[in-house]
């Protein structure tokens, strides 16, 4: 079975003139996973290629690194606007996993499709198309109670006027 994978971080500017990156990490465990020898930088998934990366310096929620291969700022520049990749632990949900699935409230009330998940530094958070109007919440265990593989069904307890905003 191939390794499923998971965007881990954004390349979003080419910095200096030895091929370096600006990074923004799209999972909190992104400077982790940077530290292995298994990333994979592209477009998507299918077609992501091989990257080793060096820490140099960060600056808010972003960090530089340097590119193993890169030796010029065209180098780095050909990589803006990549996804990095990394592999996700098999008991990991990954958005291809559950989108579509139908979204209920702990007493059974349907809420809505879901029909994106929006990955923050903090935490994920669930797009819900409740047929009259689009409802984020945030993917947390306090809220998202169940994920239900064969009902197709995730469950939640929203907190006091969560679904009206």
């Amino acid at each position: 079975m191939a390794k499923r994978l998971k965007p881990a971080a954004k390349v979003v500017k080419a910095v200096g003139l030895k091929g370096d990156v600006k990074v923004y990490p799209l999972d909190a465990r992104f400077e982790d996973y940077a530290e292995t020898d298994f990333l994979l930088v592209g477009e998507d998934a299918s077609a992501a290629e091989s990257l080793r990366l060096s820490p140099v310096a960060k600056s808010g929620k972003f960090i530089r690194y340097s590119v193993d291969g890169n030796i010029s700022r065209e180098d780095a520049e050909e990589l803006v606007g990549k996804l990095i990749f990394a592999p996700a632990d098999d008991d990991e949900v990954l958005p291809e996993d559950v989108i579509g699935f139908l979204v209920v409230t702990a007493e059974g009330e349907p809420v809505g499709v879901l029909t994106d998940i929006m990955q923050m530094p903090g935490q994920d958070v669930y797009a819900i198309d409740s047929g009259k109007k689009e409802i984020l919440i945030p993917a947390v265990p306090e809220i998202v109670r169940q994920i239900n593989f064969d009902s197709e069904t995730i469950t939640i307890t929203p907190m006091e006027g969560l679904l009206e905003l």
